[in-house]
């Protein structure tokens, strides 16, 4: 999981007003001839909006380049205000923050079971899981599924389970088993070759939604199946 700090949202901000402040300095420097100081405390008090008076006394040419200064600072902290107030809307330090320690737990399973699919059959292994205290960390990428998931405050991934780099971010390597209980056969079929490769020795449960699919799943490298037409039948 690459993780990206809310911060790095005002970099392009900082830059900009890193240049602005440059540009007057030097500007009041060349145009005015004023001191290194004085025109720093001009290019603040000017972009700042504070309203104090002129440090010195200026030309035509000062007070061109200080409205000039005026608009381009003013656009530039207006900019990095939206982007402040962007970052606090979408609560950007809070996910950060989530993200950090579902990260730091990812990194920290061992042994754990994957249940890719939060449907019926992944929330009643999920259930089995807690009672019996086995790691495990869910994969889903629906809406609803993922609702639920936060609701009941599970260790999760959002993606989808048949993406390599999302199984390497649930500890595919490090894992004991994996549950595929997506709706859909062709993706559990990806899931389980991927799963295979990634770790030889993993044992796999996954669901097949038709009798076709059962052999194809083991072909993939399935340890067992379940099919739930298959079971209605034994009953």
């Amino acid at each position: 999981m690459r993780l990206e700090h809310p911060l790095r949202r005002f970099r392009l901000a900082a830059v900009l007003l890193a240049i602005v402040i440059t540009v007057g300095v030097t500007g009041y420097m060349v145009i005015d001839g004023w001191s290194l100081l004085d025109s720093f405390y001009m290019v603040i008090i000017t972009i700042s909006t504070v309203g104090y008076t002129e440090v010195h006394p200026q030309g035509t040419t000062g007070r061109l380049f200080t409205s000039g200064l005026i608009v381009v600072g003013v656009g530039t902290m207006l900019y990095g205000f939206g982007v402040f107030a962007e970052t606090l809307a979408d609560n950007a330090f809070g996910r950060y923050r989530r993200d950090r320690q579902l990260q730091r737990d990812l990194n920290h399973l061992r042994d754990h079971f994957i249940i890719c699919g939060y449907g019926r059959i992944g929330t009643q292994v999920v259930a089995e899981f807690e009672e019996h205290r086995v790691p495990y960390v869910v994969i889903d990428q629906t809406e609803e599924a993922l609702e639920r998931i936060r609701a009941e405050g599970r260790l999760h991934i959002e993606g989808d389970a048949s993406k390599e780099e999302i199984l390497k971010q649930a500890g595919i390597e490090r894992a004991k088993g994996l549950v595929s209980a997506v709706d859909s056969d062709e993706r559990a079929v990806y899931i389980v070759l991927a799963a295979r490769a990634f770790n030889p020795n993993l044992y796999i449960v996954a669901r097949a939604g038709r009798p076709d699919s059962i052999r194809r799943l083991e072909l993939a490298g399935a340890t067992r199946t379940i099919s739930p037409y298959v079971m209605a039948g034994h009953r």
